[in-house]
């Protein structure tokens, strides 16, 4: 940085905390995170239930696969 823009950066006042101003704005991102929650969590909790054991038998399949084409491409040699 050059010396002018360091010296009128030095002269600025030093940050102070508005307790008030946090205090508003906690409570709209409380509010707006209220408004975007999903309303049956429950639902969504199933879901994923679902999809973990699914990925991990395709997952196993692939490996399965993976081991059966690298032995028979090594039998032939």
């Amino acid at each position: 940085m050059s010396e002018p823009l360091i010296a009128l950066l030095s002269e600025l006042p030093a940050a102070r905390l508005d307790p008030a101003r946090a205090a508003r704005i906690r409570t709209r991102c409380r509010a707006r995170l209220a408004r975007l929650a999903p309303d049956a969590p429950a639902s969504s909790a199933k879901t994923v239930h679902l999809w973990q054991p699914a990925i991990t038998v395709l997952g196993v399949a692939y490996l399965i696969a993976a081991f059966v084409q690298a032995f028979s491409v090594s039998s032939k040699f």
